[in-house]
């Protein structure tokens, strides 16, 4: 058997879609839910807005920098649906939030003064390639602006939108991570790796700022797109397998068990929800420090920081 390309938390890893992410078994059926994706136009966010159609969206909204590429989408998002889902597009550069906010404002009014029920925050890119020592600053701040700015753009446009029109409503955000994020080191890649971290960070403030949301980082696994080639990544995963990961985020009603954790979607699901209960008592799957803290549960980590934070917050009065 040939060795992993990275450790698997399930005995079984996957490289393509498989039966329990199928994203057309009926269970994951998506008939009355909308979407919207970012980083629509081409690769991993194309191949989830095609996953949904498979799986009989509603509504799907598809957001990029390029009208060109997202007409491309569409098309095959159509193909997938046999017509019943409902298309729109909006170019958006999700750096700029000016940009940002039209792009949903005319998303609302395109779905009828409804906010997606379900966000796919994609949109990312690769920048500031080289050692601490060499990289340009300027190059290595940019990954920043696309991975942390304009994903923090995107997800706090999407909370403020629902709290101005469906405050009562709790939606799904799916955040396409990387694995990046949680290793030690990979040569040439600090901007990218830390620009990660902070997005998968936000996430999971986000989630815990919203608990009642279903809130994921999904590690898509490794991809032949644009930025794995420009990276010089061996890709031995399929588009598909993300793409089915995200239907069964967004469809199952067992993915709230994974509420606010970080998950590969080369992970077999059904072993993960094996772990279930190993992973809330141990607080797995979350953004942490090895071998701190390690017999305090999270929700107590959390009551201590509200309590330093407010006795901060006295001592400034």
């Amino acid at each position: 058997m040939a060795q992993l390309l990275y450790p698997s938390f399930t005995p079984t890893y996957h490289h393509d879609q498989y039966p329990a992410i199928d994203p057309t078994q009926p269970s994951l059926d998506c008939s009355h839910l909308t979407f919207l994706v970012t980083g629509a136009g081409r690769g991993i966010g194309q191949a989830i807005a095609v996953a949904f159609a498979q799986a009989h969206a509603r509504r799907i909204a598809l957001l990029g920098r390029t009208r060109s590429t997202l007409e491309e989408t569409a098309a095959l998002v159509e193909r997938a649906s046999g017509g019943t889902t409902d298309v729109f597009l909006v170019t958006a550069d999700i750096t700029i939030k000016e940009q940002v906010q039209t792009a949903f404002d005319s998303t609302f009014n395109r779905f009828g003064g409804q906010v997606p029920d379900v966000l796919v925050n994609n949109a990312g890119g690769l920048a500031g390639i080289g050692s601490l020592t060499n990289v340009d600053i300027d190059d290595f701040m940019s990954a920043f602006d696309i991975n942390v700015r304009g994903s923090l753009t995107v997800l706090q446009t999407y909370l403020r939108a629902n709290q101005k029109y469906s405050p009562d409503t709790p939606r799904t955000v799916i955040n396409l991570a990387s694995g990046s994020a949680h290793l030690p080191y990979a040569p040439t890649a600090a901007a990218y790796a830390c620009s990660k971290l902070a997005n998968a960070k936000i996430t999971e403030y986000f989630h815990h700022e919203n608990p009642s949301w279903n809130v994921f980082n999904m590690q898509p696994g490794v991809v032949a797109t644009d930025l794995a080639r420009q990276a010089g990544r061996k890709a031995p995963d399929s588009p598909e397998l993300p793409a089915g990961f995200a239907v069964w985020l967004a469809a199952s009603p067992k993915a709230v068990k994974l509420n606010g954790r970080f998950i590969w979607a080369n992970w077999d699901i059904e072993e993960v929800l094996e772990r279930e209960e190993e992973i809330r008592r141990r607080d797995l799957l979350t953004l942490t420090l090895k071998g701190w803290a390690e017999d305090v549960n999270a929700e107590e980590l959390k009551r201590r920081a509200v309590g330093v934070h407010r006795d901060a917050e006295r001592k400034v009065e």
